[in-house]
């Protein structure tokens, strides 16, 4: 793997991270009186293209580096603060989101349809 291409996987790396954080953090998003998890989606579509994306970069497990930044974001963001926070755990939304979450891009690499990393020269 090319020096450039574990910059971006890193960088690709952060933004599994940040997805995660942006995901648990509007997961009690509420229209009216109904929660919409929409971020459940939202985050889980996002992680499909960084693996799509990890993938044109390497073709080693290396490539599932952004869903394990999200996980570690959703471990991050969980759990209860130190103001006393509700732990999230027990909310359906939080299941819809880690299955979508990390569904999505499961999915998308056991399809088979994941591009061939660029040159490695």
């Amino acid at each position: 793997m090319r020096p450039v291409d574990r910059v971006l996987l890193a960088v690709l790396t952060l933004d599994g991270f940040i997805v995660g954080l942006l995901s648990v953090a509007f997961l009690n998003v509420y229209v009216g009186s109904v929660p919409v998890p929409a971020t459940a989606l939202i985050g889980g579509l996002a992680n499909g293209v960084l693996l799509w994306l990890a993938a044109g970069h390497t073709d080693t497990p290396a490539r599932m580096l952004p869903l394990g930044g999200w996980v570690i974001a959703m471990g991050f963001g969980l759990f209860a603060g130190p103001g006393g926070d509700a732990l999230l755990f027990t909310d359906w939304r939080t299941l819809l989101l880690v299955v979508f979450g990390a569904g999505i891009p499961v999915v998308v690499s056991w399809s088979g349809r994941l591009p061939e990393p660029r040159g490695t020269s």
